[in-house]
């Protein structure tokens, strides 16, 4: 799944902006981390219950199935977008 790709998923799945960004990062995240992947320092992200994954969660296969490098761009993406919202007062 290409970046270009999963903007355009998301944008047909996401209902609750904030929510569904936070939700779509952390699973991102969680799966960086249970390949290892370098996660950004500023991310802040610490693991949760489950090695950070949720297999209920809509982006659980899709992110199951992307390439690291893809998994990585995808990340590096919604850390943007999460903080673009906040900026924008959209988080609650």
């Amino acid at each position: 799944m290409t970046l270009k790709d999963f903007k355009s998923d998301f944008r047909q799945f996401c209902t609750d902006t904030w929510g569904d960004a936070l939700e779509c990062w952390f699973e991102c995240a969680g799966q960086m981390h249970s390949r290892n992947l370098e996660i950004p320092v500023e991310w802040e992200y610490q693991v949760g219950a489950g090695d950070g994954m949720e297999p209920d969660s809509y982006f659980h296969e899709i992110f199951l199935n992307a390439s690291d490098s893809e998994l990585q761009a995808i990340g590096n993406f919604l850390f943007r977008y999460c903080e673009y919202l906040k900026y924008k007062k959209v988080n609650y």
